[in-house]
């Protein structure tokens, strides 16, 4: 269901420091709701932090070597 809605096999993510730092604000993001007392708020971007890492780690991003956005 998640697919549908983001596309994490996407070439704009095939450079590293993109896919960290999705995952980095999304974790962060999710610290500082919680830090600011809202907890519902963390939860969520903490997942979305999770889900982001755990499906870019399934990608082969070696398909989109070559295609000079590097």
């Amino acid at each position: 269901m998640l697919g549908r809605l983001f596309n994490f096999d996407h070439r704009f993510f095939a450079i590293p420091w993109r896919r960290h730092a999705t995952v980095g604000f999304c974790l962060g993001w999710g610290v500082f709701e919680f830090l600011s007392g809202a907890p519902i708020w963390a939860v969520i971007f903490v997942g979305l932090g999770a889900i982001a890492w755990w499906q870019f780690r399934f990608i082969d991003w070696s398909k989109y070597d070559g295609e000079g956005d590097a």
